[in-house]
């Protein structure tokens, strides 16, 4: 655990501490398991590699949501986390809306980021779940069947747009769908999920790989990551 600003934030760290810094960053639909075939490959490459649970996610802490400062907040954990893992600069690879986190933090801190790597956005959740406050869809009758179908539907077009899939799509699917009825977690996915449309995922060097590339084509990933950090 990294303890940060008052907050613990699950990793899953591999790699050599005085290796660069290498932060993968999840999306609203995620957390750090997105990520699970591809740490200790980007860490053969010679990087220290940390995969986030963000607040609100997986093995995270889970305060409260504070209204209207989703951004600040996230922005100062990552900050945050890479000074706790004893680094003075990260390079972020960031996927869904994970890449508006990493690019408000290189607009506001750009000593603190080496450079940004972003994965496409993933589909947005329906109108009414996107704008919903958590607690009336948690009261909703069949509510947990409303939020299975929309994730199961987003993960489908999700993967329809990633090429050359070879990890277990049902399995990653699972792990999506076991992190979202984490007690407290939904205020949380929700809040990140308003994040987009800041602008942030804008900027930093896109991938040329599908939205769930880092999560059912690892190989890709790994191989396109691998090559920008080589330019």
């Amino acid at each position: 655990m990294l303890h940060t600003r008052g907050v613990r934030l699950h990793a899953a760290v591999a790699g050599a501490p005085t290796d660069p810094l290498i932060v993968l960053l999840h999306g609203a639909y995620g957390g750090w398991f997105d990520f699970r075939h591809t740490i200790a490959p980007l860490a053969s490459l010679g990087y220290h590699v940390a995969a986030l649970d963000q607040r609100g996610f997986g093995l995270s802490d889970k305060p409260a949501p504070r209204s209207g400062d989703t951004l600040h907040l996230l922005r100062g954990d990552l900050k945050g986390a890479i000074a706790t893992l004893g680094h003075t600069e990260a390079t972020i690879i960031a996927a869904d809306t994970g890449a508006v986190i990493a690019s408000a933090l290189a607009e506001a801190a750009p000593h603190l980021v080496r450079r940004t790597l972003t994965l496409p956005a993933e589909p947005p959740l329906p109108l009414l779940l996107r704008h919903a406050p958590a607690r009336v869809l948690q009261r909703l009758p069949r509510g947990r069947d409303v939020l299975d179908r929309a994730w199961r539907n987003g993960f489908a077009r999700g993967l329809a747009a990633t090429d050359d899939i070879s990890a277990d799509t049902e399995e990653a699917l699972a792990l999506r769908l076991r992190a979202r009825r984490i007690d407290n977690a939904l205020p949380h996915i929700l809040a990140t999920h308003r994040l987009r449309g800041h602008g942030g995922d804008a900027r930093g060097q896109a991938l040329d790989l599908g939205p769930l590339a880092h999560v059912v084509a690892p190989q890709n990933f790994v191989a396109a990551v691998g090559q920008r950090l080589d330019a």
